[in-house]
C-alpha cells in the first residue's frame, strides 16, 4: 500500500506522463497533417517517427523512417537502427548504423550507436574499435573517452579504463567523469583513490546523494565500517524514506556484529518496502541465535524471491543448529537442484552426509 508521500509521487509522475503523451498525440497529429499537405517532405516523416518512438509505437516509427529512407534522407539509418536497438533487434540495428557508416564514414553518432549495441550484445571489442572512432574525430570529447573506459573496464582492461577516465576527467572534471572513474577505482580495489573521487562529487553537490552512497560503499569494501555506516547514515537523512539506505547502513552494521542495529534497519527498510531484506534480517536473527524469527525470515524470502536458493541453504543451517535433521536435509536438497554454485553445492552435500551419518547412529 501506498503511504501519502508515495501517492503524492506517483500522482506527479502519473500527470507528466499524461502531459507527455497527450503532447506527443498532438505531435503526431500535426505532423500527419502536414504529410498530407506535402508527402514529399523526407524531414516530416522523420519528425512523426521520432514522437511515435517516444510513444514507444515502435511499429510505426520503423515505417516513418523507413519512408524518409526511401525518399533519401540518410539520417532515417541512425533513428530506425536506434528504434531496433530499443526493440533488441540488434541485428537490424547493427545492419542499420553499418550502411550509414558505409555512406557517410564521417557520421560519428553511428558509430556510437553501434558501440551502443554492440555493449549489449557483449561484443565489447567491436565496441571499443566504434568508441575509437569519434575520438579520432573530436579528440577533445570527454564522452568519448568516458564511455570507451566503460568498455574498456567491461572487457577487464582495467588500466586502459583509467586512462580513458583520467583523459576524460583532463577534458572535463564533472560529475559524470569523476563519478564514473570512482566506481571503476572501487571494481579493482582502489578504494583509496575510489574515496578520493567521491569526496569531489560531494564538494561538488552535497546534496545528491551519489556522492555518499558511493563513498560509504567504498568505505564499506575497504573495511572501514564506521564511515560507511556514517555516510548511510547521512544518506537517510536526506532521503529518510528510501529504503535502500536503511538496507545499506544495515549490512555494514552486520559486518561488525552490531545485529540488533542492523535488525532495525532492515525492519524499516521493510516497512517501507522492500521485499528484498528478509534474506539479511534471517541472518541477523540466525547469528543471535533467534532462530524461530530466522526461519520466518528465511521462509518470507523463499515465497516473495522465486525459491531463493541461498535462503534454502542457510535456513538449512538454522534448522540443523535445531537439530531437525529431516527440515535441513530438504533444505539442502532445494539448494543443490536450484544453485548454479559449484563449491556451495559441494558443502551441501557434505552437510547431507553429515546428517545422514548422525541420524544412523
Amino acid at each position: 500500500m501506498l503511504d501519502s508521500g508515495d501517492h503524492n509521487a506517483y500522482s506527479v509522475w502519473l500527470q507528466c506522463y499524461r502531459e507527455l503523451d497527450n503532447q506527443l498525440d498532438k505531435d503526431i497529429a500535426d505532423y500527419t497533417k502536414a504529410i498530407d499537405l506535402n508527402p514529399d517532405e523526407a524531414s516530416t516523416y522523420i519528425k512523426r517517427g521520432v514522437a511515435y518512438q517516444l510513444k514507444r509505437d515502435y511499429d510505426n516509427a520503423i515505417t516513418d523512417f523507413t519512408k524518409a529512407i526511401e525518399m533519401g534522407d540518410n539520417s532515417g539509418y541512425l533513428d530506425r537502427g536506434s528504434v531496433y536497438r530499443e526493440k533488441r533487434e540488434y541485428d537490424k540495428a547493427i545492419a542499420d548504423f553499418s550502411k550509414l557508416i558505409e555512406m557517410n564514414p564521417g557520421a560519428s553518432a553511428a558509430y556510437w550507436e553501434r558501440g551502443r549495441v554492440y555493449i549489449c550484445t557483449g561484443e565489447y571489442d567491436k565496441a571499443i574499435s566504434d568508441y575509437s572512432k569519434p575520438i579520432e574525430m573530436y579528440p577533445k570529447d570527454d564522452s568519448a573517452y568516458r564511455i570507451r573506459g566503460v568498455a574498456y573496464y567491461d572487457t577487464g582492461e582495467y588500466d586502459k579504463a583509467v586512462v580513458d577516465l583520467n583523459k576524460a576527467i583532463e577534458l572535463k572534471p564533472d560529475y559524470t567523469n569523476t563519478y564514473q572513474r570512482g566506481w571503476i577505482y572501487v571494481c579493482i580495489g582502489e578504494y583509496d583513490r575510489a574515496i578520493t573521487d567521491f569526496n569531489k562529487l560531494i564538494e561538488m553537490n552535497p546534496d545528491a546523494t551519489e556522492g555518499y552512497y558511493s563513498r560509504g560503499w567504498a568505505y564499506a569494501y575497504k573495511g572501514d565500517y564506521d564511515r560507511a555506516i556514517t555516510d548511510f547514515t547521512t544518506l537517510i537523512e536526506i532521503d529518510p524514506g528510501n529504503s535502500e539506505f536503511y538496507y545499506d547502513r544495515a549490512e555494514a552494521y552486520l559486518s561488525i556484529g552490531k545485529y540488533d542495529k542492523a535488525i532495525a534497519d532492515l525492519t524499516k527498510a521493510i516497512d517501507l518496502g522492500d521485499i528484498y531484506c528478509h534474506l539479511s534480517r534471517a541472518s541477523a536473527y540466525a547469528q543471535k541465535g533467534e532462530y524461530d524469527k530466522a526461519i520466518a525470515d528465511y521462509t518470507k524470502e523463499i515465497e516473495l524471491c522465486c525459491q531463493d536458493p541461498i535462503a534454502f541453504y542457510e535456513r538449512g543451517h538454522v534448522y540443523t543448529a535445531l537439530g531437525k535433521r529431516l527440515e535441513a536435509m530438504a533444505d539442502f536438497e532445494s539448494y543443490i537442484k536450484l544453485s548454479k554454485e559449484p563449491e556451495l553445492v559441494e558443502e551441501a552435500k557434505q552437510e547431507i552426509g553429515k546428517l545422514h551419518t548422525e541420524q544412523n547412529n
